[in-house]
């Protein structure tokens, strides 16, 4: 795993927010991609509500601290962590739980199964293929974006 490429990647996809904003499936989100909770409308409107009101730069790299470390974790615990053969795979995984969660990364089971056998061709396949490629590119996926770069570091298994 290369983290400084990971860190890279997740702060340039996922774009740096000072305040809650709804993510596309509608939870509230701050900083790097962070999960706030409680899910309660009221509290971030009412944060809203002053124009002042930001989050300050330490409480968002301590939230992207803690949710890579959850996200690395979880992903080295993963049955397809051990077919990960190179930084560029590994990052990819791990990526994907930070961004989507595990628990959706775990619905991936014909794409996650590909990985374990090695079957890049059909893990870049079944990842582009998806509702979450869609959502995170939603441009096309003939143009550059995150999904075709998570995609192409399963497929090549490189940066």
């Amino acid at each position: 795993m290369d983290r400084d490429r990971l860190v890279n990647d997740i702060k340039q996809a996922e774009g740096f927010k000072d305040r809650p904003y709804k993510d596309t499936e509608g939870y509230w989100t701050g900083g790097y991609g962070h999960f706030l909770t409680p899910q309660d409308d009221s509290q971030w409107t009412a944060f809203l509500a002053v124009p002042t009101n930001r989050f300050d730069q330490s409480t968002v790299d301590n939230w992207l601290v803690s949710d890579l470390a959850s996200a690395m974790n979880q992903g080295r615990g993963l049955m397809e962590w051990n077919s990960l053969d190179c930084d560029a795979r590994q990052n990819a995984v791990i990526e994907l739980v930070f961004n989507m969660g595990l628990e959706t990364w775990r619905q991936f089971v014909q794409t996650r199964l590909a990985i374990l056998h090695k079957e890049w061709q059909m893990a870049y396949n079944g990842l582009l293929d998806s509702k979450w490629a869609k959502e995170v590119q939603p441009h096309g996926l003939d143009k550059p974006g995150r999904a075709t770069r998570i995609a192409t570091y399963l497929l090549t298994g490189r940066f």
